[in-house]
């Protein structure tokens, strides 16, 4: 049985705050064109855990990016809601040009979605972030003497 607080295995425990804080650091460093050998280093952790640590910044990022991506999808469909909404009152009115504001706010609608895509296919980035870090740190370490 492991001796601490009760809650060192959640999410938000004060034991998890020093991993976060490396694995922010192994990946600004990293960004900055450092080696894994030289951070692994500079953060005193193995050269597999600054791998692993890069992974897990990586992928809460791509998380991160499609959430935005989500409420910004969201903030554009209501924007086309009020507009289609008053483009219908100029079109009860008797406005017939308004129909092609309408049609146009539905294209965008459907582009949006994906609805007119022919063959809808999901990429969340983070595999190729994941192959671009994989590559970098094959091809980089030993060629400057560092790694």
């Amino acid at each position: 049985m492991r001796i601490g607080s009760r809650n060192d295995g959640a999410k938000t425990a004060p034991s998890k705050i020093p991993a976060a804080a490396r694995r922010e650091k192994a990946l600004e460093l990293r960004a900055k064109g450092m080696s894994i050998r030289a951070i692994a280093g500079k953060l005193g952790v193995s050269k597999s855990q600054v791998q692993r640590d890069i992974v897990k910044e990586l992928q809460a990022a791509a998380v991160d990016r499609k959430k935005i991506a989500g409420h910004i999808i969201d903030l554009e469909l209501a924007k086309l809601d009020a507009l289609e909404k008053k483009a219908w009152e100029h079109i009860t009115d008797g406005e017939l040009s308004a129909i092609d504001r309408v049609l146009r706010s539905m294209e965008r609608r459907a582009k949006l979605l994906g609805l007119d895509a022919a063959e809808k296919i999901e990429h969340s980035g983070v595999v190729s972030w994941m192959e671009l870090v994989k590559s970098a740190t094959n091809t980089n370490e030993g060629r400057d003497g560092s790694a």
